[in-house]
């Protein structure tokens, strides 16, 4: 796997795919954009923001450029609201909500913004300190989204408990992760 993710023509696959990813899901979050006031606009579009950040990432490794804090904290935001759009999709499904091909294809595309933050997360090389400010921008960009409601929009009110405790422990599990990668180096 080593190989394939050093690969320049697999990199700017990735790019792209991101690029288009990242553009559609700001395309996704217009309306709730547009009815959010100011300058937490900034807070709405997780996804999309994890997606053009990893992008982002993945320039400057093209470029020969790497930047080890924008990849950690591209990576564990994608592994974070990646696998927090599987739950909220699959937890509708499984409530007997109206799930649609969009559901399906949001499920789909969201595993594969984890994957890839896993994949490029276990290769990258970071320390303490981004560790503790991954942590900090995790916990500043919970609590706004949550005290003053606006998370992405859930599909159902009744999801509220579900999304509130799995981006909890997402961001706990996160963090783990990172502190035992950056332990087992040392």
């Amino acid at each position: 796997m080593d190989k394939i993710i050093k690969k320049p023509s697999f990199l700017l696959m990735l790019f792209f795919i991101n690029l288009i990813g990242s553009v559609y899901g700001f395309y996704w979050y217009r309306q709730q954009v547009s009815e959010t006031p100011g300058i937490l606009k900034v807070f709405v579009p997780d996804s999309p923001t994890a997606s053009l950040l990893f992008t982002l990432a993945l320039l400057m490794i093209i470029i020969k450029k790497p930047k080890p804090f924008m990849t950690l904290v591209a990576c564990g935001w994608l592994i974070k609201y990646g696998l927090w759009a599987v739950i909220i999709n699959t937890h509708f499904l499984l409530m007997g909500g109206d799930y649609t091909f969009t559901n399906f294809h949001l499920t789909l595309s969201h595993l594969g913004m984890a994957a890839e933050g896993f994949l490029f997360l276990n290769k990258s090389e970071f320390n303490i300190n981004h560790i503790l400010t991954l942590t900090a921008l995790m916990l500043i960009s919970d609590v706004v989204d949550y005290s003053l409601g606006i998370h992405p929009w859930l599909f159902a009110q009744s999801q509220w408990n579900i999304a509130v405790v799995s981006i909890i422990l997402l961001t706990i599990f996160i963090n783990l992760y990172c502190f035992l990668l950056y332990k087992n180096r040392c």
